[in-house]
């Protein structure tokens, strides 16, 4: 699940909720036929299904194609033909349901999930749940909760997760910073040094600096959600202090060091701190494997509590799909215990579920989920707040302003506005 700022957030992707971990709580079970409904086995289904996916690296690809090749030797009577959709993947679904010609099967991304589902976009997945008796109850309660409408329906079934971590050089970085005062100093001491473009690889929206307001004691909603709080005197010092990273150099965007994303920045040994989700590992294998790196937990900030943000995905099935039960039929392997293991043992995201075991090297990314915050999916409309915050963000950056008053205004603005709809 890639998570560029650019073009899904990416992923890109999961957030939304909490990664697979002790902490996280299955949902209850829901897999409980009707009295008189029709028993499903989706061993009696034959045809074709379309699946569509955006594509974030080799390993993704490889990941998603051993899955599949398990589910083709467990259902040979259905075929699947992946379709990747190129560019911004958000908008060119929005046309294909415009269109009422959407693939069979497709990935939701939890930011504009509740969207999709007001929009009429998914297909309710209770009867398909129900027939089968797919118990529900190894999911993640936090994750399958974002593609549960507000009439109680499921409309998505979570195929991973993910939680931000700091990722960094470790041959210019000799021991992780444990604050955000920390990670100033190392910041410092690195600036101007050797090849390094800037210290540190930095999103201007809301998809990594949401983790940076939580951690300096900010908030965009009050804790009844019913509210923007983004205008408090702690969440604007706080996108003031993200807002100065950037003013003193100590960051930059991928975009502004020619990098297509942090990753890349990392990699390349333009930066020598990003911070990225589990995804970051596969790409790093397939694209820099000489560059020494390594993940650790987000630095902590004013706040005086650890916190970072996870994100997720689902598996939807469009209310103008052609083939619905074979789209079915694909889901439910690959989001079951075999289909999940075998495509996160692609080390690309965390499974999603309590009974799949998690792959090596994703130990730092699921321990955050004991302190993790969704990163998206909390709110409808979630996609107009993080576009009004980078928007406003990138403007102060470009314009050489960095006053967080223009970004906190038109934030809240936008929350407010999504949230009286």
């Amino acid at each position: 699940m890639f998570r560029r700022w650019i073009v899904f957030g990416s992923v890109a992707a999961i957030v939304l909720a909490a990664c697979a971990a002790p902490a996280a709580t299955p949902t209850p079970d829901s897999g409980t036929p009707a009295p008189g409904a029709t028993p499903w086995n989706p061993a009696g289904i034959s045809g074709s299904a379309t699946l569509g996916q955006w594509e974030s690296s080799p390993s993704e690809r490889s990941a998603l194609a051993a899955a599949l090749a398990a589910f083709a030797v467990t259902y040979p009577a259905i075929s699947v033909d992946q379709e990747t959709v190129a560019g911004d993947y958000r908008a060119q679904m929005i046309t294909r349901f415009g269109a009422r010609t959407p693939p069979d099967l497709f990935y939701v991304n939890a930011e504009y999930a509740r969207d999709w589902i007001d929009q009429g976009f998914l297909e309710p997945l209770d009867d398909y749940i129900a027939r089968q008796s797919f118990s529900t109850n190894p999911f993640f309660k936090e994750y399958l909760d974002i593609f549960t409408g507000s009439d109680g329906h499921i409309y998505g079934l979570p195929k991973d997760g993910n939680t931000i971590a700091m990722a960094y050089n470790t041959d210019l970085v000799a021991a992780a910073p444990a604050t955000l005062d920390d990670l100033l100093a190392a910041a410092a001491a690195l600036k101007g040094k050797g090849s390094l473009k800037a210290p540190i690889c930095l999103n201007p929206g809301l998809d990594r600096g949401l983790a940076f307001l939580y951690a300096q004691g900010g908030e965009l909603l009050a804790a009844d959600g019913k509210a923007p709080a983004i205008e408090t005197p702690a969440s604007t010092a706080a996108v003031q202090w993200y807002l100065d990273l950037f003013r003193d150099g100590l960051g930059m965007t991928a975009g502004d060091m020619g990098d297509g994303w942090c990753g890349e920045a990392l990699g390349k040994g333009d930066v020598a701190f990003a911070f990225e989700g589990g995804w970051l590992l596969g790409y790093m294998r397939d694209s820099f494997p000489d560059t020494s790196w390594a993940f650790a937990e987000m630095p902590t900030g004013s706040s005086g509590s650890k916190v970072t943000i996870s994100y997720t995905a689902a598996y939807g099935i469009g209310a103008d799909s052609a083939n619905k039960d074979q789209a079915w039929s694909v889901m439910q392997f690959l989001t079951g215990p075999t289909g999940m293991a075998t495509w996160t043992g692609g080390g690309i995201a965390v499974p999603s579920r309590s009974d799949v075991p998690v792959p090596a090297g994703f130990d730092i990314i699921v321990k955050g989920a004991e302190y993790s915050r969704p990163g998206s999916g909390f709110m409808r409309g979630y996609n107009d707040v993080q576009k009004a915050f980078q928007d406003a963000f990138t403007a102060e950056i470009q314009d050489g302003t960095y006053s967080a008053a223009a970004v906190v205004t038109a934030t809240a603005r936008a929350i407010a506005q999504q949230l009286s709809n």
